[in-house]
């Protein structure tokens, strides 16, 4: 297969695009032209054409994930989601994931680590349930609770606090904030201890 054409992209300067026997065939980055050596003239076979392009997939997805993972921490399934959304094959996210997991850009324990220390206001079965709904494994989750000091009790106290704080206590107050906090994700145990004082009140 004839190299036709080599040219600079106007909107992205460090990529070229590529066309074969007259017409566009695929873009790649200046780097991979130098160490192929592909130019105007050079032969080469249909094999060695996919793999420049999935090459070339490979350098764009690659970008497009840092560009995604520099706006805030993500899991892999979030990544994954996002980058089939782009439409990339699936070689291309896998290769990619492995990369950026080598690198260390992605890992869930860290994004679970991150969560729990952001989100210290809801209770250990909501951010289970929504830490696994993105994609974070239970292992990870107990590797990042590792050390943790869990304050659950206390947390349902305060929230119960700030809800019953110069409020006349009444049974359906009260049937009203454990439902809250079960909401929230937080355990019967948790739930009776954050109440215990209030219902002594009623």
């Amino acid at each position: 297969m004839l190299i036709t054409k080599v040219v600079l992209q106007k909107k992205d300067k460090t990529r070229c695009s590529v066309s074969i026997d007259g017409d566009y065939e695929f873009s790649i980055s200046i780097d991979c032209v130098v160490k192929y050596g592909i130019k105007v003239g050079a032969e080469f076979s249909e094999r060695q054409i996919e793999e420049f392009k999935e090459e070339s997939e490979r350098e764009l997805a690659l970008k497009k994930a840092t560009s995604y993972l520099s706006k805030a921490i993500k899991t892999k399934k979030q990544l994954i989601t996002y980058l089939k959304g782009k439409e990339y094959s699936d070689k291309a996210i896998y290769w990619v994931v492995d990369k950026l997991k080598e690198y260390g850009v992605i890992d869930d324990a860290k994004y679970a680590r991150a969560y729990l220390e952001h989100n210290k206001s809801e209770g250990k079965k909501l951010v289970d349930f929504k830490l696994m709904g993105k994609g974070v494994k239970k292992t990870d989750i107990e590797t990042a609770r590792d050390g943790f000091i869990d304050n659950s009790k206390e947390i349902a106290k305060t929230l119960a606090e700030k809800r019953l704080k110069n409020k006349e206590i009444t049974q359906e107050l009260l049937q009203k904030t454990y439902r809250y906090l079960l909401g929230k994700g937080f355990s019967y145990d948790e739930i009776e201890f954050a109440l215990k004082e209030f219902r002594k009140e009623y």
